[in-house]
């Protein structure tokens, strides 16, 4: 069934990509995932949890505990929203934003190495593809 080998592949794909920028993020005390939501909380400063969760698709548990390292470790700031006493907006520290550049790097350092071998119509068509698959 080609359907389920597809989403198999996709799952792989992420799976080893994630562990990859583990083991790179881990010299920095961002290991399991941290990294991901560090990069998200610097290219979106102010976010609420919410949306942090919305944004990669993680329950609010599971952010909870993340956010709480972040915190501990002095790579966030959780300033309470003027308007709603119960939202708390995300903005990285200065330590953060040094991470983010070295983070980010090898983010795209990645990537670009996994799709070197695809033309520029076959990340177009992928790209569509994965987007139709995620909004569906």
């Amino acid at each position: 069934m080609i359907e389920l080998e597809v989403f198999r592949q996709m799952g792989s794909i992420s799976r080893r990509a994630t562990k990859e920028m583990n083991l790179a993020a881990s010299q920095y005390q961002l290991e399991n995932n941290l990294f991901l939501y560090l990069i998200r909380i610097v290219e979106h400063e102010g976010l609420t949890q919410s949306d942090l969760a919305e944004l990669i698709q993680v329950d609010k548990t599971t952010l909870s505990r993340a956010l709480k390292k972040l915190d501990d470790r002095g790579y966030i700031d959780k300033v309470t929203d003027a308007q709603n006493k119960n939202y708390k907006q995300l903005y990285p520290t200065q330590k953060a934003r040094g991470r983010y550049e070295v983070l980010a790097k090898l983010e795209r350092q990645y990537i670009k190495e996994r799709l070197a071998t695809l033309s520029g119509a076959e990340l177009a068509s992928l790209n569509k593809i994965l987007n139709k698959i995620l909004h569906s």
